[in-house]
Parts: structure tokens; sequence; C-alpha cells
């Protein structure tokens, strides 16, 4: 009890100051000022439980009892009757000061509509509602969104159910945390759980996850389940699981999974996995075995898909190494790292004459002259200055494409059979003979017979010819030559003569 001196000399206004200063003041101060709505209004706010000295008016007025309350429950004791059956005074009140509802009569705990309402407040008030109000479904759901763990408030009946847990988990799938172990091998259950979070396994009963055919299902939708594998443990060690894990998972997500992570080390050793993971993508042949990585089916079916997969292959059967050579001549360096049959070889050269690019074959007549007997033109430069020089390797070109000619070496750009020659395909082909051949009257003139262009490749000596210009006008009455003439030499090949 507070005492304070002197009060009988004490005017209103003395005591209501002397409360505003102390609120403990309240309980000897005189009782007009407890019917003083603001002043018991600061006075509950600081302490609930003077509710009890308030006049019985204030116990009854709405904003003076919420105060109270949000203080201490305890004030509850002290709210007017006319409050206390207020449903919507007991969904505010609660709102601020969750250990109210308790205090509440049974009858509003059991009351739908004014518990939806305080539980949609404060998922907790769950705990407080009727025993048939925790069996509906909607209010459970409802307070679940809030905070899973409402489940613990939740009726037997409900928690039983499984349809309400396929909700449920929907929700968050740490609610299966609550389910009852009848429903702890209920496989659809755990799947929707697993798409959530891969901790969603660990709650299912160990039997299921035992379960390969589970545990595939749940790692396709989501594959951090993998991590949950016990050691030792049947699904780990069951090959059929890891092959479906390779096949049924994203191609270059499952045999990574399975051979980096999470599945035994003997993997790569399993023709019947690594063939599996294999036909979903070639890089894990580099994972395999060295003995697999000379299995010819393996290595076929990787380098069907990539022609780099030769390159991981410790053997390469021949039709396989065709068609490596096929998708890229750059295989033949695979190819060339190996003992090889000449026949094996100019065989990948008639597949992809490309193959002659590989410096290693810039000497080699065979290969050279198998390539150049594709295209002349392209293949004749990436041979070796000998092998520009060799008449057959060059005639072999000139013969597929007269401007091959370009690059076989300037004494063979000198042959007068071999230029000559040339000039069955095209006149032009004088401009990549030598001075030499370009000064010699008969040579132009031939060249001219096929393609009168030829005649601005003439060398510059033969303008002062007076012989050639008797033969050459004898030759070509009609003059088409006077324009090349009128142009000048070494204009760029026209459109239509290359």
């Amino acid at each position: 009890m507070v005492e304070i001196l002197g009060t009988a000399s004490m005017d209103l206004n003395a005591w209501r100051n002397a409360v505003l200063t102390d609120w403990r003041v309240v309980e000897v101060a005189p009782a007009s000022l407890r019917s003083d709505r603001s002043l018991m209004l600061g006075v509950v706010a600081q302490n609930g439980s003077l509710l009890d000295l308030a006049a019985e008016s204030l116990r009854d007025d709405r904003q003076v009892a919420l105060a109270a309350l949000r203080n201490t429950h305890e004030a509850w004791a002290f709210v007017g009757e006319t409050l206390k059956n207020d449903g919507s005074f007991i969904v505010e009140a609660t709102g601020l000061n969750s250990a109210v509802l308790p205090f509440a009569e049974a009858h509003f705990r059991a009351e739908r509509s004014l518990m939806w309402e305080t539980v949609k407040k404060n998922w907790k008030m769950l705990e407080h509602c009727s025993d048939a109000l925790k069996e509906d479904w909607e209010l459970v759901l409802m307070a679940t969104r809030q905070m899973y763990k409402a489940l613990q408030y939740a009726g037997d009946k409900l928690l039983y159910d499984r349809n309400f847990f396929l909700d449920a988990v929907q929700i968050f799938w740490r609610t299966l945390e609550y389910v009852p172990t009848e429903l702890t091998m209920d496989r659809e259950l755990f799947w929707k759980g697993v798409r959530s979070h891969h901790d969603a396994v660990e709650l299912a009963a160990p039997e299921l996850r035992e379960d390969s055919d589970f545990m595939l299902e749940a790692t396709k939708l989501n594959d951090d389940v993998l991590q949950h594998l016990p050691e030792g443990g049947r699904v780990r060690n069951d090959i059929n699981f890891w092959v479906g894990v390779a096949r049924e998972l994203p191609a270059t997500t499952g045999w990574r999974l399975a051979l980096e992570r999470y599945g035994p080390p003997t993997l790569k050793n399993n023709k019947l996995f690594m063939q599996a993971a294999v036909e979903r993508d070639w890089k894990a042949l580099a994972s395999a075995s060295e003995e697999l990585k000379a299995d010819p089916d393996l290595v076929a079916e990787a380098v069907r898909q990539c022609w780099e997969a030769a390159e991981i292959a410790t053997v390469v059967s021949a039709d396989t190494m065709a068609m490596a050579v096929d998708q890229d001549w750059r295989a033949m360096l695979r190819f060339l790292k190996d003992p090889y049959h000449e026949a094996d070889l100019l065989r990948l050269i008639r597949i992809n004459p490309d193959t002659i690019q590989a410096e290693e074959l810039y000497d080699y007549k065979p290969a050279v002259l198998a390539s150049v007997k594709v295209d002349g033109d392209c293949f004749l430069r990436f041979a070796s200055t000998t092998l520009q020089a060799d008449k057959e390797v060059v005639q072999a070109a000139v013969d597929q494409t007269w401007t091959a000619l370009q690059y076989a070496s300037e004494q063979l750009r000198g042959n007068r059979q071999l230029v000559v020659g040339s000039f069955l395909q095209n006149g032009l082909a004088l401009q990549f003979a030598t001075e030499a051949l370009r000064s010699d009257q008969r040579i132009v003139l031939d060249a001219m017979s096929r393609d009168t262009a030829a005649f601005q490749f003439a060398a510059p000596c033969l303008h002062e010819d007076t012989r050639f210009w008797e033969a050459l006008t004898r030759r070509f009455p009609h003059a088409a030559w006077k324009r090349w003439l009128k142009h000048g030499m070494r204009h760029p090949i026209p459109k239509g003569h290359n």
C-alpha cells in the first residue's frame, strides 16, 4: 500500500498529479478519481491488474479494458461482463495478448467464425479452440500456413487423415514431422515433401528409404535426396538404382551424381551402368575405368555423340574412328597416335579429306595424294614443299581442279605439259604459270583459245613482239582480246571466268 503524507489537505487536482507521477498512488486516491477515464487509461496501461480499482463503468469501457489486457492477461478477471460476452472484443483482446483466450468462455472457443479471426491473427490460438474446431480442415490449414508447428494442436482424426496431409505438405514440407507412423510408408506423401526439400525423405519410414523405386522417384524430384542414402545401405549398392539415376535424371546430371558424389566407387567398372551413363552423355566415358574406355560398345556410343570421345578412349576400332573422322578431321590426330595400317589411313582420308590438315600428314605422300584427288586446290596447299614439287601429287591435284596449280612448286608451274594440260579445264590457269611460260606465244594463245580473258596474264614482253600480234589477230579475228588490252594488264578475273 502506498502511503502519502499530508493527503488530508490535497484537492482532486493534487491527487491527479500524484497519480500521474506514480500510478501506485491510485490505490489510496479518492474513489472519484477511479471514474476518471483518461487517468485510469494511463494507470491500467502501466499495470493492468489495477483495472480492479477502476469504476464499474470503466471495466466495460472497451479501450480501458484492452489497455489493461495488453499489459497482463490477469486483467481479464476485472473486465466487465458485457465485454466478456462480446466475441469481437475477445478477438481483439486475444490479438493484443494471446494469453487472454484460455479465460474466455468455452462456447466462444467453439464458435468457428470467432476462432477463425483469432487464429488468423495468431496460429498459437489453435491450442485453445474447442476439440471440434481442432478437427476443422480449413481452420487447421489456415493456422499451418502461418507456422507448420500449428499441427501440434490439430485433432487426432485430422492427423490420421492422409488427404489432409497431402494438402498440408504442399504448404510446407516440415508438416511431415507430425505424420503418424501409419503414414510414414506413404510414397506419394513423401514425394510431395521431397519436391519442396530433400530433408523430407528423412521423415519417411526407414523401410521406405531403403526402397530403390521410391528413392529413384524421389531423386528425380530432387536429386539432393541422394545425400540421405545411408552408407552401406541396400539402395546405395543397388546397381539398377544407379542405372535409373543415369537414365532418368537430366543427361549431364545423373551420371555425375552417381560417379562423382554419391555412388559406390565400383560403378566406373560396371558396364551396365557406364552404358547407361554414356548413352545420356558421351563425357561420362572419361569417368569409366581404363578397361571400359577400351570397350568397343561404349566407345562407339560416345563417339556417335561427339568425335572428341575418341580422344578419351584408350582403344578405338576402325569403324568407330571412321565415324569420328566423318564428324571432324581433328579426330585424325587421335588416329595418328597409335600404330596404323596405310589402308585404314587412306580410308579415313577418303571419308574426310580435311584430315590432310593434320601436320603429321603434310609430307606423307599417300595421304596427300588421296586428299588432292578429292579437292586439289584445298589440300595441295597443306602439302609439304617436297610434295608440292612432286609431279604425281601435283598432277593429281591439277586434274581435280586447275586452281591447284597455284600451290605447285615453281619448277612444276614451269612444266609445259602440266600447265597446258590445266588449260583443258580453264585457260585462266595461265596466271599460275611461271614467267617463262607466260612469255611463250604458243602457251598464251593456247590458254586464250580456252578463255580470251587469259590475255591479261601474258608476260609484258609479248606486247612488244610483232609475231605475237600477227598470230593473235589471225587466231582471234573477232578481236575479243582487244578489250583486255584496252583495260590494261593484270586486272582481276571477271565474273564467270573463275
